[in-house]
């Protein structure tokens, strides 16, 4: 099997930069890949072949040489992956044919190699949440390897049985690893579609469906208590509070939705929306106590309605993600204050709305409207995972009938 090393050629000029280059070799040949990494001698340790950062270097070069690191462990997990496919193939081939491989732009060796690619498509056409997606499932399975290459014909179905373990010991939940093997599943499928030669049936061992969680709304007293807060000496968690109180006035909307809200949205009292998720169009009136909050919140010097996005000029989802952070963490904190039995989060508000609204009679169908749905039946299963308190008070109640009861003798 073809061995592979990095290594360091020094400069023939005093004081230049070397290069950094990979060496091949297989069957008593050798073939060299040069890179455009070039650091400095001191800068290379030729006993472990590894990049040194020495001291008192600017924080540019060190960039630069943590940059080189990556980029040389990339290299490396590329060739290994690029070998055992040859290996795979069980034909013979040369330390020639190793470079002819890795040098082909278009050549993808595996999982890793194909999802990058996949993630720089992705950003072409501008699909944020898809290179987000790939993005967080690369870096995981990364994890996992080693920061090594799969090649598809490792992808069986115990490397995902494997992958799934992992995951489960880093303290995931099943829906967690679903997540991650639904991803996975994805790009496989993706490759497939592409001609990609998979093993059969990797993914028939692991779970890859959604379980289903009890979501708890908050009752009405807890949303006043909310609601009443003296958060005058903290202004973090002042805006925090006042973001959850306009979903609650707004019928749960969304963070989301709330973020990229803009001015021209407004009309005769009345926000138009339509829901990022869903894509319905959404009417709210503005109530007075609504108009309360957005005055509290203040006005926006952007485009967008609440102060969140705030800077035409930057990016907008850059901004509503660290928004979102900074908000839930301010959220979280005001229900350790109150000492709340649930954890306390943006989306609260919504689980909130729906549930008030079920309890005083409601319909389903204006709860159905009001929330954006596509039906009754999303509602009804929305509003069945929200709280188990009714199936608590039966069981209470048949447990006090049987202490009612005599015993027979």
């Amino acid at each position: 099997m073809a061995s592979v090393k990095v290594k360091f050629r020094p400069s023939s000029v005093k004081d230049r930069e070397g290069t950094l280059f990979y060496q091949i070799i297989h069957l008593r040949q050798i073939r060299q890949i040069y890179t455009d990494i070039h650091i400095r001698a001191e800068e290379w340790d030729p006993v472990e072949s590894d990049i040194i950062v020495v001291p008192d270097i600017d924080i540019q070069r060190r960039r630069y040489l943590a940059s080189a690191m990556g980029s040389i462990r990339d290299g490396m997990a590329r060739l290994t992956a690029v070998i055992s496919l040859l290996e795979s193939k069980g034909l013979p081939y040369s330390a020639e044919d190793v470079v002819d491989v890795f040098n082909t732009s278009s050549a993808v060796v595996g999982v890793v190699s194909f999802t990058r690619r996949l993630i720089a498509d992705m950003k072409k056409i501008d699909k944020k949440p898809a290179v987000k997606r790939l993005g967080i499932s690369l870096n995981s399975l990364l994890r996992y390897t080693g920061g090594n290459e799969v090649a598809w014909h490792e992808l069986t179905s115990t490397f995902v049985i494997g992958y799934e373990e992992f995951l489960t010991k880093r303290g995931l939940c099943r829906n967690s690893t679903s997540f991650y093997m639904r991803n996975l599943r994805s790009i496989v499928n993706r490759a497939a579609e592409q001609g990609f030669e998979i093993p059969c049936n990797s993914f028939r061992h692991v779970y890859t469906g959604v379980d289903k969680t009890v979501k708890r709304g908050v009752s009405l007293y807890t949303v006043c208590r909310i609601r009443d807060m003296d958060l005058s000496g903290h202004p973090s968690l002042d805006f925090a509070r006042n973001i959850f109180m306009f979903a609650f006035y707004t019928r749960g909307m969304s963070f989301v939705d709330m973020a990229f809200l803009r001015k021209s949205d407004v009309s005769n009292g009345v926000i138009t929306y339509s829901r990022r998720k869903t894509r319905r169009q959404l009417q709210v009136r503005i109530e007075p106590e609504t108009r309360k909050v957005m005055d509290s919140l203040g006005e926006c010097g952007s485009a967008y309605l609440l102060p969140i996005i705030t800077d035409d000029g930057c990016d907008a989802a850059k901004q509503y993600e660290n928004a979102y952070c900074r908000v839930n963490h301010s959220i979280q904190k005001i229900g350790r204050m109150l000492n709340l039995g649930t954890k306390l989060t943006l989306y609260v508000a919504r689980h909130a709305w729906a549930s008030i609204a079920h309890a005083n009679n409601v319909s389903v169908g204006t709860i159905s409207k009001a929330m954006g749905h596509d039906s009754e039946s999303t509602t009804l299963i929305y509003l069945q995972s929200l709280d188990t308190s009714s199936v608590d008070r039966a069981n209470s109640d048949i447990i006090r009938m049987m202490h009612g009861r005599k015993k027979n003798g």
